[in-house]
């Protein structure tokens, strides 16, 4: 059954639909390591300009997040869990959400994203979520049911109680209140380390 994907990468929002072959999207894409999107709506976030169509195959790596709507999956394969307010910086991106950890977990304090989300998947959900990010000049603020978040590309994460309730000054975007590195993701060829 086809569903509906909408995911960033460093520089790019991707829009199409791929084969689902788990029961939830997050299941698949934490299972595989590329997807094939075929005639997919290609979106440049860092200069704007026209969108193109193409027939992409991405890797799961590369993904940096991912809106997700729609089906829950199989209610009886759920866990309990507790949920945290959290806003975490990947790329040029600041996804805000409620952070779900298993119930009894110890919670974790620190401001370092790969201790916050350590032992988990590489996607990471984030309930009730919003991405704030900047296409060309123009901020673009986009809601999910869930967001995935890639851990391997959040550069900070904040935990606390005005992080997913919005915090601070209403007509304030989440850009402002703590930027992500806004520049084109480059890989480093010198070998250095």
């Amino acid at each position: 059954m086809p569903v509906e994907l909408i995911a960033f990468t460093a520089d790019y929002r991707v829009s199409g639909q791929i084969p689902l072959a788990d029961d939830r999207l997050s299941d698949m894409l934490n299972s595989v390591a590329r997807v094939v999107v075929r005639g997919a709506l290609v979106e440049d976030v860092v200069n704007g300009g026209p969108s193109q169509t193409a027939d992409l195959t991405l890797t799961v790596g590369s993904l940096v997040a991912v809106l997700v709507n729609g089906r829950r999956g199989i209610e009886t394969r759920r866990r309990r869990t507790v949920g945290r307010p959290a806003r975490i910086g990947l790329a040029r991106f600041v996804v805000t959400g409620t952070l779900h950890s298993p119930v009894g977990s110890e919670a974790v304090t620190s401001a370092d994203p790969a201790v916050v989300l350590a032992g988990r998947d590489l996607l990471v959900p984030l309930t009730e979520a919003v991405i704030s990010y900047e296409r060309g000049d123009e901020p673009v603020t986009e809601r999910a049911e869930t967001i995935l978040v890639n851990r391997s590309h959040a550069r900070w994460i904040d935990l606390d109680d005005d992080a997913a309730a919005g915090g601070g000054d209403e007509d304030e975007s989440p850009l402002e209140r703590r930027r992500a590195y806004n520049t084109s993701m480059v890989k480093d060829f010198t070998g250095a380390s």
